[in-house]
């Protein structure tokens, strides 16, 4: 497969943004330690189109544009470590993709293939110039077949999957015609105490050494159906420790288990004594009143399960920590409008970063020629879980990133594959 760039702009607001809203204090800061972009791309594919590319793209351009309005944000610069609305605009790029079917892409689902759909993979110093302060870079891929790849990649120390979604929402939305988008709330500074969300994950690398981007890792997706998460829900809550458990409680406990059962125990990966799960929490309808769902910001924060690696397994113990964590990190952000500093006794533990977009709006984004028909994360460079919502509503698609071994493993592991099928896009016409 040959991704061809055929052109790179600069969309910026359809209206400037006002002089009092051009300095943006994000939620967490920016100086953590991780430079001024950390990307995190999402690609929703449609099936082929019979509408003419030019008219697309020019669709696409326009109403992007009226959205940079709402979310200004995205039209700003990282400059020197702050965030500055300047209106300079989001990063446009269009590619044709020469060599491989849309549809022979989609049922491979190979990682490696999805990453040549990431924006700017072109060598022009231009391009990867604007890129390092941009907050925003879309791609759109144009497959010979008529179908159309959306790669999203935003600043994910700006916002999170939550804003993105509500922003893909909006976009489709102004594509159909809506004259403005109501309830998005960018300035939420006034209502959190901002503060280093990652300082605690940074504290964990250190005291343990970790390599933040292991070698050989893959990832992978997984159909939990209705039917199937009932069951599970079930057989892990009838357990002494935990009754009524959520939906991410019994899969994060689930997965979590499966691998600590199949652990190479003594080796590099297993020396360590637990699973230190990094537990991304949705503050926008923990705080009373709740925010608006499409709240502009990072407003997450983390909450860290210890499970301990044992030879007998306890799925209702397992989920029992995981509840406990996210309970114990949001009350006490409730009592004192902030968490930070160093985690303490997290030595000798393995990190696993989970996380639960499941029900956001992903698949709602219609710009006009239908919703997608499959929405894909792409590999990152730690150990994760991540819940995505299906395109039918059905369940949950869970992205699982573990080294090749622990991947390997988990395919041929009775008791997972009995509740977790890997995905096939069922939905025929692409």
């Amino acid at each position: 497969m040959e991704i061809k760039i055929m052109s790179v702009e600069i969309i910026k607001p359809s209206s400037p943004t006002p002089a009092h809203l051009r300095n943006h204090k994000p939620f967490v800061p920016s100086d953590i330690g991780y430079g001024d972009f950390i990307p995190a791309p999402i690609i929703h594919f449609y099936s082929a189109q019979s509408k003419d590319a030019m008219k697309i793209s020019s669709h696409l351009k326009m109403s992007l544009s009226k959205t940079l309005t709402y979310y200004y944000p995205f039209a700003g610069q990282v400059i020197d470590g702050v965030f500055d609305c300047n209106d300079h605009g989001a990063i446009f790029i269009e590619t044709q993709v020469v060599g491989d079917e849309m549809s022979k892409l989609v049922k491979k689902r190979d990682n490696n293939l999805f990453k040549q759909l990431l924006p700017l993979k072109g060598d022009t110093q231009e391009i990867s110039t604007t890129y390092s302060k941009a907050n925003l870079v879309v791609q759109i891929n144009y497959f010979s077949c008529g179908g159309i790849a959306i790669t999203i990649c935003y600043n994910h120390i700006l916002v999170d999957g939550t804003t993105t979604a509500y922003f893909v929402k909006s976009w489709a939305e102004i594509a159909h015609g809506a004259n403005d988008i109501k309830d998005v709330v960018v300035d939420c500074s006034s209502i959190y105490t901002p503060y280093d969300a990652y300082a605690s994950l940074r504290s964990l690398y250190e005291q343990n050494r970790w390599d933040y981007s292991p070698t050989e890792l893959v990832g992978k997706h997984f159909m939990f159906d209705s039917e199937k998460i009932a069951a599970l829900r079930e057989k892990i809550g009838s357990g002494p420790y935990l009754n009524h458990l959520t939906r991410f409680e019994s899969i994060a406990a689930f997965i979590s288990g499966v691998l600590i059962k199949n652990a190479d125990r003594g080796t590099h990966e297993f020396t360590s004594k637990q699973i230190a799960a990094v537990i991304a929490i949705n503050l926008r309808n923990k705080v009373n009143p709740p925010l608006p769902p499409q709240s502009f910001g990072c407003l997450a924060m983390t909450a860290i399960a210890k499970l301990p690696i044992n030879k007998e397994i306890d799925y209702n113990y397992l989920a029992a920590e995981v509840h406990k964590s996210v309970k114990n990190v949001v009350d006490q952000y409730k009592s004192n409008m902030h968490v930070d500093g160093p985690v303490k006794g997290l030595e000798n533990s393995t990190v696993i970063h989970f996380s639960d977009i499941s029900r956001m709006p992903f698949y709602e984004a219609d710009f006009g020629w239908g919703k997608p028909i499959l929405i894909s994360l792409l590999s990152l460079n730690v150990k994760a879980v991540c819940l995505l919502p299906t395109n039918n509503g059905v369940g949950v698609e869970a992205f699982i990133v573990l080294t090749k071994e622990e991947m390997a493993k988990f395919e041929q592991d009775p008791e997972f594959l009995s509740y977790a099928k890997p995905f096939v896009l069922k939905r025929a016409r692409l």
